[in-house]
């Protein structure tokens, strides 16, 4: 998508900030008087600054060494830093968006920190600088991973060289407005999914019980049912529809509170659901492939036994790989020869059970915001169940929340400061809700189940971190690190969870009762949705390779005449912008990391 993580937040006023004694830029490692000046450049915005400036305060007055200056940058500054990164005075320490760093660190731009995690030695065996003490283990995976690559395979997470650490980490996250829900007398329920059936509730995201037997006491009745929303279990891709409906006038009438009932831009969360997405590595080819037109189905294994597919092992509720389901695919269609595989499809409870392909995934998610009389595909019309971007105009997802325009909004994390001061300027409740999943029911309301397994795809979402990098001609590298050490730690991480702009860095602090009961900076009552999607996230399709410029080629058209109603999926996938896309996929080095 070309909508960019850190590029779409709103605009914010930056504070002026001077901290200490600023003046000396940076400066050769324990040269000069007095402390070694550093200079940090930072993302600061108005829910930030004060806290930031706290803690780089902090810093300068008990380090005894170094003492840094902090220059604030609005966001997206990463993206032209490059010229500043390879010259010879750069800053001592960047804050790096995940989607550029790859880049630099291929053109040599930034320093790896794996060095920080051993002790230094000088030459008579003395330790000039202890090991690190911060545990990488308690950092997120979804954001630690992405800050490891290594530039002469390609290759992301893992035991690659660590180039940076994140500053926090901000999933797509589902807004939704509670008032809106009240009016339309939907009743808000908190019950994890392994209680539901003991309170009376079926294991659904949003259901409608008949009133006899009424399914709890307490509930608000509309029409004679209770409509019941859940906020702890993923409504399924049918839920969404359905409970968008209640909430788009043209379905419901004056009876909606909100002219429309869901948005997202991004199609992430339906695609990656059922195990698809919009890249991937062609083997015939040689190379990485669009394939959001893919319309070979994606595959759940079933059975405690698991699956054995083209040489890989599949363990229960896994997906199958991108290369593996085609086999599956070939060997259906007679192309290829594997009985075992054939076996796995067949009966009534298949091992190998068929979920929606990428296409159909990608379909519904434009059907949503499509016009009932435009057609998506050759045989499929929109739902208008979300306005379409020339509805929208220049309207940001906060807008469209505040002006009860939409009911449930999917937006980056980075912004619930804004929508929670917004909505409260409106006098509305307003939560956070899980992402929705692909998950199927059988004809009692509950998940179905083959061969014991249920049927449901990932919980699945976008997520973009912000990184602390050092370049690699900085004159000060211990120091930096210090700072960064300092700024990533689970004391720095307490006091920056209170501005609510990221999710804190480490899982201890974030699940701690200190997080979870957090009142500050307008942050949602439903910190398990925050935190589940936090676990599930991944980075978006710009920070897959190690430039994003692929993704322009075909999102314009996408964001625009295809959104919008006025092209179809088949001439989209006919355009010349796909087959641009895959010749500009020829020249990029690295490997798709999406973990």
């Amino acid at each position: 998508m070309n909508k960019k993580l850190i590029a779409t937040l709103a605009a914010v006023q930056i504070a002026a900030l001077a901290l200490g004694a600023a003046g000396c830029g940076p400066a050769s490692e324990g040269g000069g008087r007095g402390k070694v000046q550093l200079t940090f450049y930072a993302v600061i915005n108005e829910n930030n600054s004060e806290i930031m400036t706290e803690v780089v305060n902090k810093f300068n007055e008990t380090n005894e060494r170094y003492k840094v200056r902090m220059i604030p940058k609005t966001a997206g500054y990463s993206a032209s830093i490059g010229g500043q990164l390879q010259g010879a005075n750069p800053p001592n320490i960047v804050q790096i968006d995940d989607r550029y760093y790859k880049d630099y660190i291929n053109k040599g731009y930034l320093t790896p920190l794996d060095e920080y995690f051993t002790e230094k030695i000088d030459e008579n065996g003395n330790v000039v600088r202890d090991a690190s003490t911060l545990d990488l283990g308690d950092i997120w995976s979804t954001a630690v991973e992405r800050c490891r690559y290594n530039p002469e395979t390609g290759y992301s997470g893992g035991d690659n060289p660590l180039y940076s650490l994140p500053a926090g980490i901000a999933p797509g996250v589902m807004y939704y407005n509670v008032s809106a829900l009240k009016t339309a007398k939907v009743n808000i329920i908190s019950v994890e999914e392994l209680d539901a059936a003991s309170h009376g509730f079926l294991p659904k995201g949003f259901h409608i019980y008949d009133t006899n037997p009424a399914p709890s006491a307490n509930l608000t009745a509309r029409e004679g049912k209770y409509y019941v929303f859940n906020n702890r279990i993923p409504m399924s891709w049918q839920e969404l529809v359905q409970i968008s409906e209640l909430f788009t006038k043209s379905y419901a009438g004056n009876a909606s509170p909100t002219n429309y009932g869901f948005f997202n831009e991004w199609w992430f969360s339906f695609g990656w659901s059922v195990g698809g997405d919009c890249l991937e590595w062609d083997e015939a080819k040689n190379q990485y492939v669009m394939a959001l037109g893919e319309e070979t189905k994606n595959y759940i294994v079933t059975g405690i036994e698991g699956a054995s597919v083209n040489g890989t092992s599949y363990a229960e509720g896994e997906l199958l790989s991108y290369s593996d389901k085609h086999y599956v695919a070939d060997v259906l269609a007679g192309d290829k020869s594997d009985e075992t595989v054939k076996h796995y499809t067949e009966g009534d409870e298949p091992v190998l059970y068929p979920l929606p392909s990428i296409r159909d995934a990608f379909t519904l998610f434009l059907q949503l915001s499509q016009r009932k009389d435009k057609a998506v595909t050759n045989d499929k019309n929109g739902l208008a169940l979300s306005p379409t971007p020339n509805i929208i105009g220049n309207k940001s997802k906060k807008d469209l929340l505040t002006s009860r325009e939409v009911a449930f909004v999917v937006e980056n994390y980075t912004e619930a400061y804004n929508i929670g001061k917004g909505m409260a300027g409106q006098r509305l409740e307003w939560d956070i809700a899980p992402m929705y999943q692909y998950r199927e029911f059988d004809d009692s309301g509950n998940l179905k189940k083959v061969n014991g397994t249920e049927i449901k795809g990932r919980e699945a979402t976008h997520s973009g971190t912000i990184s602390y990098s050092i370049p690699a001609n900085s004159k000060s590298k211990d120091g930096s690190w210090e700072f960064i050490e300092y700024m990533a730690g689970p004391e720095v991480q307490r006091l920056l969870m209170k501005s609510n702009f990221y999710v804190p860095n480490q899982m201890s602090i974030a699940y701690s009762d200190e997080y979870m009961n957090m009142t500050e900076s307008y942050i949602a009552n439903n910190k398990n949705a925050i935190l589940s999607a936090t676990a599930c996230s991944s980075v978006g399709d710009w920070s897959y390779l190690e430039k994003g410029d692929w993704v322009t080629i075909w999102s314009k058209m996408l964001n625009g005449e295809v959104r919008n109603g006025e092209k179809t999926l088949e001439e989209f996938f006919a355009d010349k912008c796909i087959a641009d896309t895959n010749e500009a996929l020829k020249d990029y080095r690295a490997k798709k990391y999406n973990g």
